[in-house]
C-alpha cells in the first residue's frame, strides 16, 4: 500500500511540475514581434485551480492513512504511559508523576490487541520510534513537555520491541532506548 502512495505521489508530482513549467514559459505577455499568451492570468488560474483540486484529492486519501488513524475506532486492550527525559524512557501501566518518576522495570503486552501509548516529556522535545526485532521502525511520535500524544498500535508478531529517540535530545541522545516484549 505504501508504494503505490509514494508512486502516485511521484506520479502527481512529475505531473504537476511538467504543467507549472509548461504554463510558466507559455505565458509571458503579448507583444507586437512576440506571440505571447492575451491573458497569462486566465492560465495560471486554471493551473492553480486544478493544481488545489489535485492535492485535495491526494489528501483526502491518504491523511485517513496515516498510522494515527488506523485504529482510531478500536478500544485499547491496554494503556501504556510513556515519560522522556533525558537521557531516558520510563514506561508504566499507571500515569507517571514527575515528582517521583516510578516506572516499570519490565512491560509487556499482548500480541494482535491494540495498545495505546500516552507519550509526553519532562524535559525538553524527543521521538519516541518504536523498532521491530529486525530494527524496522513500526510507529512514531513525538514527546513534548506539556503535551501528550496519543499512539495506538496493534502488535501482530510476539518478541522484543525497542525504543528510540528520533530528535536530538542533548550529549547522551545516542544512548537514550527502551525495551518492551509483546506476548
Amino acid at each position: 500500500m505504501q508504494h503505490s502512495i509514494l508512486w502516485l505521489f511521484l506520479i502527481l508530482a512529475g505531473l504537476s511540475a511538467f504543467v507549472f513549467t509548461y504554463i510558466y514559459f507559455s505565458s509571458k505577455k503579448a507583444t507586437d514581434d512576440d506571440h505571447g499568451v492575451a491573458n497569462p492570468l486566465k492560465k495560471r488560474f486554471w493551473f492553480l485551480l486544478i493544481l488545489l483540486v489535485v492535492l485535495g484529492i491526494f489528501a483526502s486519501v491518504t491523511i485517513p492513512k496515516s498510522p494515527y488513524f488506523l485504529f482510531e475506532k478500536e478500544n485499547p486492550s491496554q494503556v501504556i504511559h510513556v515519560a522522556a527525559l533525558q537521557f531516558s524512557f520510563l514506561l508504566s501501566h499507571n500515569a507517571i508523576d514527575p515528582k517521583t518518576m516510578v516506572a516499570e522495570s519490565s512491560i509487556e503486552l499482548p500480541v494482535n490487541k491494540v495498545v495505546e501509548f500516552r507519550v509526553t516529556s519532562f524535559d525538553v522535545n524527543h521521538g519516541f520510534a518504536i523498532y521491530d526485532q529486525s530494527n524496522k521502525l513500526i510507529a512514531q511520535t513525538q514527546a513534548m513537555p506539556g503535551y501528550v500524544n496519543r499512539l495506538r498500535w496493534k502488535f501482530t508478531e510476539p518478541g522484543n520491541y525497542t525504543i528510540f529517540c528520533l530528535e536530538f535530545c542533548g550529549m547522551g541522545h545516542q544512548i537514550m532506548r527502551s525495551s518492551f516484549t509483546v506476548k
